[in-house]
């Protein structure tokens, strides 16, 4: 491997070795001594976590041809809204169940630069 011009892979310390450093950081601050305390076996079942109070957000990606990809960008840049916006008025019109929040254009993202 060192004919390739790579740094030879140094040696990481044990789960030993670690506890053991961070005791001693630990015993310079003053704070209590590291540990790993095993975890007590449950006897109840695990709760299901909270349900979020907001739906999740995902992201849907498509491939479409140039030129159907050049008219959305001309009428959403028309219609000062985003594509986004267009594909989801869409979907509504055809029946599906859109979020009122995925019908609104979120504000532009700042750029760098000077324009």
């Amino acid at each position: 491997m060192s004919s390739k011009g790579l740094k030879p892979a140094i040696a990481r310390p044990s789960a030993r070795e670690s506890l053991a450093a961070a005791d001693a950081v630990a015993q310079q601050a003053g704070l209590p001594p590291a540990s790993l305390s095993p975890r007590p076996p449950s006897s109840a079942p695990a709760a299901p976590p909270p349900a979020p109070t907001e739906e999740e957000l995902v992201q849907v990606n498509i491939r479409v041809r140039r030129a159907l990809g050049d008219q959305l960008a001309d009428r959403a840049r028309a219609e000062g809204t985003t594509q986004k916006v267009l594909m989801c008025r869409a979907l509504a019109a055809a029946g599906f169940d859109v979020h009122p929040e995925d019908l609104r254009a979120t504000p532009a993202p700042r750029r760098r630069g000077s324009s």
